[in-house]
């Protein structure tokens, strides 16, 4: 068993260690994990893993998949963002603009911050942050059906409210005869 100890860099590096994953560091000291192209998924998933704070007492985990959203779906993925929002807890998404004026991209970022001042065992670190890189998954393969079923809205479309009566194309076949005659 494992006591409570003061949240740090050296717990990220623990856990990113532990799992065998290879990682860069900033030069504030945190960790970024970068994964190869994920076909499930269609992107390339990357995680930033940071203690921050005055004493590093906040561990803020960061994903996206490296992929830009054009500013004509902004609002599509907004409406995306909020539903999932709206039916998960973790990982909170939004969509990442630089400039609202003046950018032509933005990305969606998963994100969770969790305070740990009071201290916490490695393996609740290590649980957390596996836990947090699942629920990305799974909202990046959310997000693919959603792309999906889009893709697909257009030849699901409801008919017209109004069809043409049988009667009105008789009496366009009625008067096509009458001109052949």
């Amino acid at each position: 068993m494992s006591f409570v100890e003061s949240f740090g860099h050296g717990m990220i590096e623990a856990f990113l260690e532990d799992g065998d994953l290879h990682f860069l560091r900033d030069r504030d000291g945190d960790f970024v994990v970068e994964f190869g192209y994920d076909d499930e998924i269609a992107g390339h998933p990357r995680f930033l893993l940071a203690a921050v704070g005055d004493d590093h007492e906040q561990y803020c985990m960061r994903g996206d998949i490296m992929c830009r959203v054009p500013r004509p779906d902004w609002d599509r993925m907004l409406r995306l963002c909020n539903e999932w929002n709206t039916l998960y807890k973790m990982p909170k998404v939004y969509l990442e603009v630089d400039d609202p004026n003046a950018s032509t991209t933005g990305r969606v970022v998963c994100e969770q911050w969790l305070n740990l001042e009071a201290g916490i065992h490695q393996e609740l670190v290590n649980q957390l942050t596996s836990t947090f890189f699942s629920a990305c998954f799974g909202f990046w393969r959310w997000m693919r059906r959603q792309d999906a079923m889009h893709a697909l809205g257009d030849l699901n479309q409801d008919p017209p409210e109004e069809l043409p009566s049988d009667e009105g194309k008789e009496e366009n076949e009625r008067e096509g005869e009458s001109e052949r005659s």
